[in-house]
């Protein structure tokens, strides 16, 4: 039996959450994404990652129902968001309405100028394929089998799902390691040679894993 419990995530796990965002988006970097494309302090953005989570709603990264938490001494270690992508109301909607509310007219108006330049490595969320995003474990429960445990889990609360999918940059090679493992293989690449990619996102090429059930 695992040392670990697996629940669903309630809204008093959205400070994890929201550090768990930040750290999977810096990629063992120290680059965070959202503050270099909104040109916002580290501590602002996970102020709003708070208020975003506690808004409650469905279906993107800021969901607090889309996370399931590996908890150990009735602590949070690590958590996995994820949905089945719906073409009708599709993630990156709903996660651009949510930042669209709280972001200030500022970080607007500069996001939209360098939109440009990470656009190239954007890639969708496949439709009628359960994503999992945000896969973060605190680094003294790491080596574990955690990502394994909350996946799993993922799945029987998605059953009929028949294939899975998640993103990654390509320099986060441990991470890489652990999807390969659990049967992820890379099916799509988006690269981009501009240099400027590196002033807002940790590494110039992005991978979509998937993997068929």
């Amino acid at each position: 039996m695992s040392e670990y419990l697996v629940r669903p995530a309630v809204l008093s796990d959205a400070e994890f959450i929201a550090r768990a965002v930040i750290e999977a988006e810096k990629s063992g970097s120290e680059v965070l994404s959202y503050s270099k494309v909104f040109n916002l302090s580290e501590e602002e953005i996970y102020s709003m990652f708070i208020k975003l989570l506690e808004e409650e709603l469905d279906g993107c990264e800021f969901s607090v129902s889309s996370y399931l938490i590996a908890e150990k001494d009735q602590k949070p270690a690590a958590t996995i968001g994820a949905w089945v992508e719906n073409k009708n109301e599709p993630s990156s909607f709903v996660k651009s309405n949510l930042l669209g509310y709280y972001l200030p007219e500022s970080s607007k108006t500069y996001a939209a100028r360098e939109a440009k330049i990470t656009s190239e490595l954007i890639i969708d969320h496949p439709s009628g394929v359960l994503s999992l995003v945000v896969a973060y474990t605190s680094p003294e429960h790491r080596g574990k089998g955690l990502f394994s445990l909350l996946a799993d889990a993922h799945l029987k609360r998605n059953p009929g799902v028949k294939e899975i999918s998640l993103q990654v940059m390509a320099n986060n090679l441990p991470a890489i390691s652990s999807y390969k493992k659990y049967g992820f293989s890379v099916s799509l690449v988006k690269k981009t040679d501009d240099k400027r990619i590196f002033n807002f996102l940790p590494y110039n090429e992005k991978y979509l894993m998937t993997k068929k059930l």
